[in-house]
């Protein structure tokens, strides 16, 4: 019988989508706090603690978790990790996957699995990079032991518009040439009907955490290398209220969706037809692959309303939409599109998914991803679950 792992439901891919005649193996009531160590900068939780609550505890100990997508009011700790997710701090910390220091899992014949909790624990193949992104194809994560990070001394946040999307680009790859490390790179040009975005300019916000002299040096590089490319900072009142609001729409969803009478009933009187495509590819195509896919979308009547960068000058984002309303032949149309901008991104030496995993709906690309690769990938499943149990139809199931 499948057994599909489900934690906070919030995953935009389908990696938890039912398959037909399966347990649902909810983990959301798995929401213990193992414990938080500041002496050994270590928090751990079962799968179930929700970010949001793992943030609280680990900063009432005075250190704070590096994972912070939009999400964090409903995501779970086990789902974030086993989708390897992106969040807005994401630039100094890295992915969650990255914060991962031990896990504990359950194999699909019932064996538990436990790594040790420190860093390089093991000389080989670390078994926490089996897990992490894997989606419960490989084994059912129910306890992880993160990294935690000090309590920044300052944060600074800043916003910065520029004239178009190439200069703000170029400043965030020289940031990076440089040396130059903000905790979060939001990055994007935006255009929608109600706010028409005539001049073409796009913005950029940009914190800088850690110690105060640190933090300072940092920003006085980054200062100059915006202001050679014509960035002007805006009021910082801005830069403060996109920080405060960052995870806004995750708790909107919790209110009107998730805490509703039929949650699945609210999903779907939500549901539009729009992409958030997050792909990623070296930065010296990313421009490039931008142009190309202005001519796909184009052809397929499919409106780009905004590019963007989020944490790397690599991961490149676009959040599209149908021009014709309502009609079969324009879903069909926009699926098809997408898919040839993504296997554009593989042909140019990228990858076509960074943020949220693979799910259901990229499952389709896998093979030609991987290419040789996924023939290995499914040896491995079927080492681990010969019967085949766990999350099929995902990744290499």
């Amino acid at each position: 019988v499948p057994v599909v792992p489900y934690g906070g439901g919030t995953g935009v891919m389908g990696a938890a989508t039912p398959a037909d005649a399966c347990i649902v193996l909810n983990l959301q009531r798995m929401s213990s706090v193992l414990g938080v160590s500041g002496e050994d900068m270590t928090a751990g939780f079962q799968a179930g603690v929700l970010l949001d609550d793992a943030s609280s505890f680990m900063e009432a100990a005075g250190l704070v978790l590096g994972h912070d997508p939009w999400s964090r009011p409903i995501a779970t700790v086990g789902g974030a990790i086993s989708t390897d997710g992106v969040g807005y701090t994401a630039a100094k910390y890295g992915s969650m996957g990255d914060q991962v220091l031990g896990l504990q899992a359950v194999l699909a014949s019932g064996e538990i699995v436990r790594t040790r909790d420190v860093p390089n624990a093991i000389m080989g193949q670390s078994l926490n990079r089996l897990l992490i992104g894997s989606e419960g194809t490989f084994g059912v994560i129910t306890e992880a032991t993160m990294r935690a990070f000090p309590r920044p001394e300052k944060r600074l946040l800043r916003s910065v518009v520029f004239p178009d999307f190439e200069s703000g680009f170029a400043a965030v790859r020289r940031l990076y040439a440089e040396g130059v490390r903000p905790s979060m790179i939001d990055y994007g040009e935006e255009s929608w009907p109600a706010e028409p975005n005539e001049g073409g300019e796009a913005t950029l916000y940009v914190a800088f955490e850690g110690f105060d002299a640190d933090v300072e040096a940092h920003y006085r590089r980054a200062r100059n290398v915006w202001r050679s490319l014509r960035g002007v900072e805006a009021e910082e009142a801005e830069a403060r209220r996109f920080w405060e609001t960052r995870h806004a729409w995750g708790e909107r969803y919790r209110r009107d969706v998730l805490e509703s009478r039929d949650p699945g009933r609210a999903r779907q009187q939500r549901t539009y037809r729009m992409d958030y495509i997050h792909v990623s590819l070296p930065s010296s195509r990313v421009l490039d692959y931008r142009a190309q896919c202005e001519r796909i979308l184009a052809s397929h009547r499919v409106i780009v309303r905004e590019w963007s960068l989020w944490a790397r000058p690599e991961f490149f984002s676009f959040l599209v939409v149908d021009e014709d309303d309502g009609d079969a032949k324009a879903t069909d149309a926009m699926a098809d599109a997408v898919d040839k901008v993504l296997m554009l991104a593989q042909d140019m030496g990228g990858t076509m998914e960074y943020c949220h995993g693979v799910g259901v709906k990229l499952a389709h690309l896998m093979d030609r991803e991987l290419g040789d690769g996924m023939a290995v990938l499914r040896r491995l499943k079927k080492a681990l679950d010969p019967a085949g149990i766990l999350n099929p139809g995902k990744l290499a199931g």
